[in-house]
């Protein structure tokens, strides 16, 4: 069964049992134009163009077009030229004719007497000294020393074991130490407990 598309012309061949004998709608999948199709409807014929009409309309477009070209044509031939872009350079001026004459011009030497005396006349001045750096006070002197002594007992705790390894003799006193600074430690991580309980328990 053929179906043709009423809008665009489109033809489509299907079964014949697809379309029902009370006929449905279909739908062309080229322009989504839909229409009610009936079961064995004949198709319609496509109409054609006379061929003298199609004559006529061929003799119409190809005068069209030959006139639009002579248009272009005419128009391109009446636009004025346009003026190059570039501009000219002025002439330099020819030389003036009344120079004076080669002997009567003074030439200056370009070297003075002044510039011929050695750059370095000035006498060349000492370099200062750098300033002295000002002593420590005993203040400073204090706060340096407790620093040193400080880090020197923190790098024994923390390398502990490599001393009492290449020093067995003072394995007895290294232990004391330590275990005095872990007792220290102890100490005082209780005292910040207990400060931080008695503070909460004034936020409850």
């Amino acid at each position: 069964m053929r179906l043709l598309c009423p809008k665009c012309d489109a033809e489509y061949e299907i079964p014949n049992d697809v379309i029902p004998a009370e006929g449905r709608d279909v739908q062309c999948s080229a322009c989504q134009e839909t229409w009610f199709a009936q079961a064995n409807t004949p198709v319609r014929a496509q109409t054609t163009m006379d061929p003298k009409v199609s004559s006529i309309l061929q003799q119409e477009v190809q005068r069209e077009m030959k006139a639009r070209e002579a248009e272009t044509r005419r128009a391109q031939e009446t636009a004025p030229k346009q003026a190059p872009t570039t501009q000219e350079l002025p002439r330099p001026a020819p030389p003036s004719k009344n120079l004076p004459p080669i002997d009567t011009v003074e030439i200056s030497p370009l070297v003075t007497q002044a510039d011929e005396t050695p750059a370095l006349t000035k006498p060349v001045m000492p370099s200062k000294a750098p300033e002295e750096v000002a002593p420590l006070d005993s203040r400073q002197r204090g706060t340096v020393a407790a620093f040193l002594i400080l880090s020197a007992l923190t790098a024994i705790y923390i390398f502990a074991p490599q001393i009492t390894e290449n020093f067995p003799s003072q394995t007895d006193r290294i232990n004391a130490y330590v275990f005095l600074i872990d007792d220290l430690r102890q100490w005082l991580q209780n005292g910040l407990q207990a400060i931080l309980d008695y503070r909460m328990s004034f936020s409850l």
